[in-house]
């Protein structure tokens, strides 16, 4: 491979940027992947759906992540309003657990395995200028080194797997802020904390290896929510609120972290699986404003991948099964392409009516249900799935009274029956 000339370059190191890069590796392509930090590297988006071991089998490294023991996730507990509700992935026909797993060592096991199909990585380097390439020919992508030193690849394609930072979505002003979806999210990581099991139980965090946790939701107030996650030595916590409220509430405190402790300490439940918890290192880290979609997802020369591409409230665990979605649709699209140039605005537009699709279905279960209407690209996505996991979906959506817009998805008027059990209390022992 050339030094400035590869098939490919993937921007970003996350899931969907490995899984991508994986895949086009293993078609046979050179493939060269960049990343402005260096793993491993921390990110929140601990909580994953039985869904990832599909991605996980297919880039062989299942094995390795039940060697590193990542905490298997059993299914959810959901508290909103007067309602305590619990979902079991076994209900639903999973023989595999969800899992909950530090981010920088779990990224860091896809890019590895993405390096052993052949990719080159290079850590400390981000891109700042993408030209299109005319004429099915080769764009042209600027890189900055950490020194500040500059230089130019020119691939076939580019992937922009860059996340949050929105590489091409910021420099060609794509990025479109959701006003449904105006928040704040504040997050940080708990030693010590109790966590929630099968049925409602309370136990103490030693006793996770021999009884796998639940994800443990709570409504806030307007319809904020917070999250409680136990993994291997600590417990990411998190509230995410209306940008309006938020305002108002923190100003009546000393800083963003006292406000974030007693926004935990008032919460329902979470303030007792917290007691006797220390705040690890003392941080709270922020981001507000974190929903979003961009304009353009595909064009001649670039696929825009995972949370580049957009992202929805993380309500319901779906965001690094929608990355992995999406990275290797993109190397199945890239790869039509490539082999048969002539079709390739044909492949482009049927990566972006996929990954739209499965976005607004997302979003939709994420909206209370008189924020939002299914589109046909949402229903379309719906049909894709089996329905074990439409019943999972639904099931969800009505732990938080959000069920009539997945309902729309289906386009069905059918009454669901749950699939979940109704907790009268939290037993905390």
């Amino acid at each position: 491979m050339s030094a400035t000339e590869p098939d490919i370059l993937v921007v970003g190191g996350g899931p969907s940027g490995s899984i991508a890069a994986f895949d086009l590796a293993q078609k046979g392509y050179d493939v060269l992947l960049i990343d402005r930090v260096r793993h491993p590297r921390q990110t929140v988006g601990e909580s994953l759906l039985p869904s990832i071991w599909r991605y996980l089998d297919h880039m062989g490294v299942s094995d390795a992540i039940e060697r590193d023991g990542y905490v298997k996730k059993a299914g959810g507990v959901v508290c909103w309003g007067e309602t305590i509700s619990e979902i079991s992935f076994r209900d639903f026909a999973y023989d595999r657990p969800g899992l909950h797993v530090e981010r920088d060592t779990f990224d860091l096991l896809l890019l590895n395995a993405a390096r052993g199909a052949g990719v080159k990585v290079r850590e400390g380097v981000r891109a700042e200028r993408f030209v299109e390439p005319a004429d099915g020919g080769r764009g042209e992508v600027v890189l900055v080194e950490e020194d500040g030193v500059r230089s130019s690849v020119f691939p076939r394609v580019l992937v922009d797997a860059s996340g949050q930072a929105g590489f091409l979505a910021r420099l060609r002003d794509w990025r479109r802020l959701d006003p449904d979806f105006r928040f704040v999210s504040l997050w940080g990581y708990f030693a010590g904390s109790r966590y929630v099991g099968a049925g409602g139980v309370v136990r103490a965090f030693e006793e996770i290896a021999s009884h796998p946790p639940m994800t443990f939701v709570s409504k806030l107030e307007g319809w904020g929510w917070s999250w409680h996650i136990p993994m291997r030595r600590l417990t990411s916590v998190g509230v995410n609120v209306p940008v309006e409220l938020y305002r108002e509430a923190v100003a009546r405190h000393r800083s963003v972290e006292d406000y974030f402790l007693a926004t935990c300490a008032d919460t329902c439940y979470l303030r007792d699986l917290l007691s006797g918890a220390t705040l690890a290192n003392g941080e709270v880290r922020a981001i507000r404003d974190y929903s979003y979609a961009t304009e353009r997802i595909a064009g001649p020369g670039f696929f825009i991948v995972g949370d580049a591409a957009a992202f929805v409230d993380p309500i319901f665990s779906l965001g690094v099964v929608l990355a992995a979605y999406s990275g290797r649709l993109a190397a199945w699209a890239i790869d039509r392409t490539l082999r048969s140039p002539s079709q390739a605005e044909r492949n482009r537009d049927l990566y972006a009516r996929q990954m739209r699709g499965r976005y607004q279905l997302a979003r939709a279960m994420a909206l209370p249900s008189d924020k939002a209407e299914a589109t046909a690209d949402a229903r379309t996505w719906f049909d894709f799935f089996s329905d074990s996991e439409k019943d999972l979906m639904w099931s969800a959506a009505s732990m938080t009274t959000r069920s009539a817009n997945v309902v729309r998805a289906a386009d069905s008027e059918a009454v669901m029956t749950l699939k979940r059990q109704d907790l009268h209390a939290l037993h905390f022992l």
